[in-house]
């Protein structure tokens, strides 16, 4: 685990190339340590520092950032480097810095200490490393929404309905032996009922964070030797996946990073699909790459569904659509390869057979793939929006979804105490389900669960 002690440092410029190199300090030794590199005073206070770094006869142009505690990010003396210079001076300053004392930052560490100072909760913590890789705008959305705190503070009001109703049976434990009753047990039931429902809500009405933090997935599938492939690499612009005239050049599901213009995903090429190895093969592997596809197939968001144009006879690709179900299934793009082999009453005929509109690509002739490259990213937005319904429910993670059905386990184990009279059982469960829910904010968190937290960052954040 973290050393909260040391004085730590990280080039935090991000994984994107960028002309400026950020470096961050932070730490109860940050202005000694500034103060050692550039050989002058620097002022403790909020503000912006130009000034020249020398090393090794070298000179480089900075400008200072220095956040005084308690006023920082990490709630200690934190600095931050600007610079424009390349790599290699960077790594200069870098040495120079960790020869002065410091230590080089873990992932996560930055934003660990601010957890551990106050300055966050722990699902704000979490939201920070999320919003830094959503790669889409719903993503973006989801990760706001954490950062927001509108779990902590959902749950802060039903965690202080549990401890009344918690205050009220211990009461009622304590003057026992008295003809005194603090509540009814039709009052205790009907309180944890309560409960129980605002715990039920809170699951109903939130969106798993991970349901939309994945890369979403479009997968190109067909027949063999559809244009699959050729189709892939023409996307990506790159010659990733294997293209020959002989059928089943792909056994395997590919994975390929594809970028549009407002998010990315994940494209996968897989084998074309044979449908006579349903009924009866003797090719192993031919086996095996159906099943691969069909499993990839129904876990894509968006499938691309090839057919080569230039062919006359449709039964197969018709036959594949028949015994899997993939346009009902999935947001389906209908695609109709090697078009400049088709002419216009060749696709009407196409579309009626399919009894879908076509979009027509080439490879040849470099045409309709931006078209693709559209509709996979209108899809794929159009799915992930349905998912969050707009950004209007509360964003969890799967950690506060555990959490919170244990708590809703404990309180229903509470309701069956309180009803068979065993109230001393039904404080403990009442308890177990506080400490559930503590679980969300800092209380009683365990290291194990803050390692697995903050080993997910990056560097330098």
């Amino acid at each position: 685990m973290y050393n909260i002690n040391d004085t730590i440092i990280a080039v935090s410029s991000g994984a994107i190339s960028s002309a400026k190199k950020i470096i961050r300090i932070s730490g109860d030794k940050t202005s000694d340590v500034l103060n050692s590199l550039v050989h002058q005073e620097i002022q403790k206070q909020r503000g912006i520092i130009q000034l020249t770094v020398n090393i090794d006869s070298f000179e480089i142009e900075c400008f200072l950032y220095f956040f005084p505690s308690p006023k920082s990010y990490t709630g200690e003396n934190l600095a931050e480097i600007h610079t424009c210079v390349c790599d290699e001076a960077v790594e200069l300053i870098f040495s120079k810095l960790l020869s002065y004392g410091c230590r080089g930052a873990l992932a996560g560490e930055f934003t660990y200490r601010a957890f551990i100072n106050g300055k966050m909760d722990l699902s704000r913590a979490e939201a920070v490393s999320q919003i830094i890789e959503s790669s889409n705008q719903y993503q973006l959305a989801a990760a706001q929404k954490l950062f927001s705190g509108s779990i902590e503070q959902k749950v802060g009001q039903i965690r202080q309905e549990i401890l009344e109703l918690l205050s009220l049976i211990e009461a009622g434990l304590d003057f026992g032996g008295e003809e005194i009753e603090i509540i009814s047990p039709v009052k205790a039931i009907e309180a944890a009922k309560t409960i129980r429902s605002n715990l039920n809500e809170l699951l109903c009405g939130s969106i798993t964070y991970e349901q939309i933090s994945q890369g979403p997935s479009a997968i190109i599938a067909g027949a063999a030797n559809a244009g699959k492939s050729s189709l892939v690499n023409a996307l990506l612009g790159a010659n990733r996946s294997i293209v020959s005239d002989q059928s089943g050049t792909t056994r395997d599901v590919l994975e390929h990073w594809l970028k549009l213009d407002k998010c990315d995903c994940v494209l996968l090429d897989c084998a074309g699909v044979n449908t006579t190895a349903w009924a009866t093969t003797n090719d192993t592997l031919e086996h095996l790459a159906n099943e691969a596809t069909k499993r990839a197939v129904q876990s894509s968001d968006v499938l691309i569904f090839c057919v080569d144009s230039s062919k006359t006879d449709y039964s197969e690709d018709l036959e594949i659509l028949k015994n899997t179900a993939w346009a009902e299934a999935h947001p389906t793009i209908f695609t109709a390869t090697k078009c400049d082999l088709l002419n216009t009453e060749k696709l009407k005929r196409l579309e009626t057979i399919f009894k879908h509109k076509f979009l027509q690509t080439s490879v040849k002739n470099k045409t309709g793939l931006e078209e693709l490259k559209k509709a996979i990213e209108q899809n794929i937005i159009r799915q992930t929006a349905a998912s969050s319904e707009s950004h209007e429910k509360t964003s969890l993670t799967q950690r506060h979804r555990t959490a919170v059905n244990d708590a809703v386990q404990n309180i229903e184990n509470s309701i069956t105490e309180i009803q068979n009279s065993n109230e001393e059982i039904a404080a403990f469960v009442l308890r177990a389900a506080l400490e559930s829910l503590s679980k969300l904010a800092a209380e009683h968190i365990d290291e194990a669960i803050l390692d697995t937290i903050f080993s997910r960052f990056c560097i330098g954040k």
